[in-house]
């Protein structure tokens, strides 16, 4: 029998610091089952393991709300967790990213142990893999990130472009083997990938990999098979207060039939914050989608509508958030 396993893009159900007391968590706080429709979970369900891309740190529920904006922003209550819960698979996140660290090694920590005491499989915490056993199969779920990180203390796996190959340390590839990495690169906003990371899924697939699951641009990205690997540069964003755009609200969710090699593209859609869609797509139509959407300027464009956000929807903004673009502006 297949395994299925279904692979998506950022999820984080805190706020960010332009939705800080008015996003996600203020909305849907004791409702977080709320954040994905019925007929997506319907689709989810059809999976036997999920692997997403954990962008936050969690926190004690009645401890969410004394937190100032500087240490309040990119964290989730514990609560989160019955999000994933709910979804009925197996849940398996990657911590390899700049966010999941920013709160320091102790935050990450206690994130780390509160996931995986309600049943969530953790990848990233160094180079060795998360292995889960399945019919005659392993899956070797290995997460990296190769993005700058100023708040970095050690509490994720961390490489670079030139490195990664070497501090992978693999060892030889059994025929029992599916190797899957999640990786934590490319340019934020940008729909189309770089020369860097063609170059590094090549090694990547000589390297054994099976399928090389991208994320960090918070918009989706081609996908490509180089050998006998699936490279999927971005997903995008899976459920994240990005809604300062249509990009930025849509993500994309892959499903594998191992060892079969067979694969479900969906494109999937946010709307106020929930995931309310999934459509399915050909390789062909995501790629004529990100390649339309393309723009060298698109990483400027999308921080302007990012800060016209803020000025539409004034009426909403709290003080904390004001006193903190002030002196961002006056700094400047």
């Amino acid at each position: 029998m297949p395994i299925k396993l279904m692979c998506a893009g950022d999820l984080m159900a805190g706020e960010n610091v332009h939705h800080y007391h008015r996003g996600i968590l203020t909305r849907f706080r004791g409702r977080y089952n709320e954040l994905i429709s019925k007929k997506v979970r319907g689709v989810i369900q059809t999976s036997d393991v999920l692997l997403l891309n954990f962008e936050a740190s969690l926190a004690p529920d009645n401890e969410i709300d004394k937190l100032t904006i500087d240490r309040g922003v990119y964290v989730a209550p514990i609560e989160t967790i019955d999000l994933l819960k709910g979804l009925n698979t197996r849940v398996v996140v990657s911590i390899a990213n700049n966010h999941f660290g920013q709160h320091g090694i102790d935050a990450a920590n206690y994130t780390i142990v509160k996931l995986e005491e309600n049943g969530i499989g953790v990848s990233g915490k160094d180079h060795q893999p998360l292995i889960i056993e399945q019919d005659s199969y392993r899956m070797m779920f290995y997460a990296v990130s190769l993005v700058s990180d100023k708040h970095y203390e050690g509490a994720y796996f961390k490489s670079d472009y030139a490195s990664l190959i070497n501090d992978l340390n693999l060892t030889e590839k059994q025929a029992d083997e599916i190797r899957i990495l999640s990786i934590h690169w490319g340019e934020e906003y940008y729909t189309l990938e770089n020369e860097a990371q063609k170059k590094l899924a090549f090694q990547l697939s000589e390297a054994g990999f099976d399928y090389i699951i991208g994320h960090h641009p918070h918009v989706v990205q081609p996908v490509s098979k180089i050998g006998k690997t699936n490279v999927f540069y971005s997903h995008g964003n899976f459920i994240f207060d990005q809604n300062f755009s249509g990009l930025t609200q849509k993500g994309l969710v892959s499903l594998f039939s191992i060892p079969e090699g067979e694969t479900k593209l969906y494109l999937s859609q946010q709307k106020d914050f929930r995931l309310v869609q999934l459509s399915q797509i050909s390789e062909k139509e995501l790629h004529e989608f990100c390649q339309s959407n393309f723009s060298s300027k698109k990483p400027l464009i999308m921080r302007i509508k990012m800060k016209l956000e803020l000025i539409y929807r004034f009426y909403e903004l709290n003080g904390a958030i004001i006193k903190k673009f002030s002196s961002k502006l006056f700094k400047a």
